[in-house]
């Protein structure tokens, strides 16, 4: 015999158990949801009219024939039926996510000797048909529920806009039928949400950008200047930091174009891709750029050097071999691919670039790079052809190597141009237009 005290101790205990149970309790893994059809549409045969949310509730039962509470579909004529229900998957719910999709139907009609009516869904990968279920087990004209499952896989039945659609069929026009409750009841794991990837970024100078180009020389890195452009190979990353932490964007010189002998990835370049030398540059050769494959990986090389040195933007230089004896047959369209693809390098690791001079392509890539770097365009009296950049907000940084800055920075100033005279040496020597 259990005394007051024990069978409340094990009451007590009970209670502890049940809490203990409801905590181990592994979290759902899976949910459903019930949809109800969103609309119908009579492609042949008739219907009574009656509103869709008439299929939203079961509420017939044996010989009930309530008219306003059910669907009718009919075969007037020598017409079968045939007609779609629209159903549309919540926004919460990914098509690959779903684990089972089951059909009820509460349906009432003839026999099936007499008629079947049936069901299809549809296949919006395949453009087809697939059958569900029919009405062979239903009784005489007393309402019969149904439930029928759908095949898997399951995401090819959810469109692109989240419909499922259902197509109702009689096998002839020997009588009619009630639908009184329709739906799809949806399976579906609970995925973890994917977090939205961070867009890629990279700087861009504005319009009025001070700067200083130096490849030669002790650099002298105490100008008071906005940018820097010096060579990837031979700045350290304590450069680029002592730079930055004054605020100044550096830029990443490297030639994209040409092979150079000195280089320390130089024999990582095939002899095949190696063409003429490049006139008044010793040790230099232009590349064939059509052999891309070959190209890019070195080029996106040079890139994570760059980046991991702390570069801001790139410099790539001779990105216009088509326009020289090269050695090889290059066409524009295989410089705009060449040029392209390293401009879409750059932005993928969140780099600047510019454009190095490749002026008569500048149409057609001015929206791929983010400045215009360019050599005497006064000189040879083609600076109107920069234009496109400065009206798409992007800035041109010019040099001249033999005017005079009284002959070009009055014009330079007023296209607005960020213009420098300079050695051909890129040395520290510089005189800036502004």
């Amino acid at each position: 015999m259990k005394t007051p005290v024990v069978r409340a101790c094990l009451a007590f205990l009970a209670v502890l158990l049940a809490f203990s149970s409801l905590a181990l309790t592994p979290a759902a893994t899976s949910a459903s949801v019930t949809l109800l059809p969103k609309s119908y549409t009579t492609q042949s045969g008739g219907s009574g009219g009656q509103p869709v949310s008439a299929m939203w509730v079961k509420d017939q039962s044996g010989a009930q024939d309530d008219w306003n509470a059910y669907v009718e579909f009919t075969t007037p004529g020598k017409s079968a039926y045939s007609g779609l229900h629209v159903f549309t998957l919540p926004a919460g719910v990914a098509p690959k996510a779903i684990s089972s999709i089951r059909l009820k139907v509460n349906f009432r009609g003839p026999l099936h000797g007499v008629q079947t009516w049936s069901w299809s869904i549809y296949n919006w990968s395949a453009a087809a048909w697939v059958k569900v279920g029919s009405s062979v087990t239903a009784g005489d004209w007393v309402w019969t529920s149904m439930a029928f499952n759908v095949p898997a896989p399951y995401a090819r039945y959810v469109s692109a806009g989240r419909a499922l659609r259902l197509r109702l069929q009689s096998n002839n026009a020997a009588g009619d039928a009630d639908i009184d409750y329709e739906s799809l009841q949806v399976g579906y794991g609970k995925t973890p949400v994917t977090p939205t990837p961070t867009p890629v970024t990279w700087w861009k100078p504005g319009l009025t950008t001070s700067w200083q180009i130096q490849y030669s020389g002790t650099i002298d890195t105490g100008l008071d200047v906005q940018v820097y452009n010096l060579d990837g190979f031979e700045t350290s990353a304590a450069t680029v930091k002592a730079l930055h932490a004054r605020g100044i964007r550096v830029m990443c010189y490297f030639s994209a174009g040409s092979w150079e002998n000195w280089r320390p990835d130089a024999a990582k370049f095939p002899v095949s891709v190696r063409g003429k030398a490049l006139d008044g540059w010793p040790g230099e050769n232009w590349l064939d750029i059509r052999q891309r494959s070959v190209l890019l990986p070195l080029m996106k090389a040079r890139m994570e050097l760059c980046k991991t040195k702390g570069f801001d933007g790139l410099d790539p230089d001779n990105v216009n071999g088509y326009e020289n004896d090269s050695g090889f047959p290059l066409s524009a369209a295989d410089q705009l691919a060449y040029n392209r693809a390293l401009a879409t390098a750059a932005h993928a690791r969140g780099l600047a670039i510019g454009l190095k001079n490749d002026i008569d392509q500048i149409p057609s890539l001015v929206s791929a790079f983010d400045w215009e770097l360019n050599e005497q365009c006064f000189e040879y009296q083609e600076c109107d052809k920069l234009l496109p950049f400065i009206q798409a907000g992007k800035p041109v940084f010019n040099i001249e190597y033999s005017l005079a800055t009284t002959a070009f920075c009055p014009q330079a100033n007023a296209l607005n141009f960020n213009s420098l005279k300079k050695n051909l040496a890129l040395g520290a020597y510089r005189e800036a237009c502004r």
